[in-house]
């Protein structure tokens, strides 16, 4: 069964009560959450953990599951990846706002259960590639590959064609393949 199958079986068993598939679901998406938030944080990184930002998106998700609806394949990923743009926009206009005094955040650990090593070693090289590329490819990858949009919604985002995002998009899978390459070559010479 592929991953959105599975996704939308465990939403459907989720919305009938059950917490084994509720669970299943989001942990079915962890990484790649954790992923956009990385590279969606930019400054904020050193204000907030990323960690601390899941939490906070998970917690919104749960509130409103009620009203979230399976409309399509993808569906769950995107509606999580606006959660965070709007909790990191939040976070934003937090900590910006002039006449605010700054408040430490909390850090904490990640409570999700990501345990497989090469998978947490995989996400780490991607994040590290991701941070390498420019802003654009960085983008239009976050927006096709982890919010799931179709190039035309890209585009409208990104004031391009779809054409334009489709070959902006293989450029910068192409950049991000040079980079995590690059990781593994300097891994290898300690």
């Amino acid at each position: 069964m592929e991953p959105e199958s599975i996704a939308r079986a465990l939403w459907r068993q989720a919305k009938a009560g059950d917490q084994s598939a509720y669970e299943q679901l989001f942990s079915l998406h962890a990484d790649r959450v954790l992923v956009f938030i990385r590279a969606r944080l930019g400054k904020l990184r050193e204000k907030i953990e990323p960690e601390d930002i899941l939490q906070d998106v998970y917690l919104s998700a749960h509130r409103s599951f009620a009203d979230f609806e399976y409309t399509d394949d993808g569906a769950f990923l995107r509606w999580l990846c606006r959660i965070i743009d709007n909790r990191l926009r939040d976070s934003h206009d937090y900590f910006t706002a002039k006449k605010r005094q700054e408040v430490p955040v909390p850090r904490s650990a990640l409570t999700g259960p990501v345990t497989a090593l090469n998978r947490v070693e995989n996400r780490e090289r991607v994040e590290s590639a991701l941070k390498r590329l420019s802003d654009e490819h960085c983008e239009v990858l976050l927006l096709r590959y982890f919010g799931g949009l179709s190039a035309e919604e890209t585009g409208l985002r990104m004031n391009r064609s779809a054409g334009a995002v489709r070959n902006l998009a293989a450029r910068a899978l192409v950049e991000l393949g040079k980079q995590i390459g690059s990781n593994d070559d300097s891994q290898e010479a300690f």
